[in-house]
């Protein structure tokens, strides 16, 4: 499973990051940094620190997991 992950900075400037699930597998960075640029501009997430402020950063990771029969 992949998760694109987003790291912001608050008004604290401390970091907060916001998951999701399964992105499109067609994401660049561009893409990203818009997506980024109206969530700190929307003003619709807040967090402990205050309203987003600013990037930090963005990861896509990808899990695998094996079960096993035993």
């Amino acid at each position: 499973m992949k998760t694109l992950t987003m790291q912001f900075l608050n008004e604290s400037q401390k970091a907060v990051i916001l998951s999701i699930e399964s992105p499109k597998d067609t994401l660049d960075a561009a893409a990203i940094t818009a997506a980024m640029n109206a969530l700190i501009a929307s003003d619709v997430f807040t967090s402990s620190g205050g309203a987003l402020v600013a990037k930090k950063g963005a990861q896509i990771v990808e899990r695998n997991v094996t079960e096993f029969t035993i």
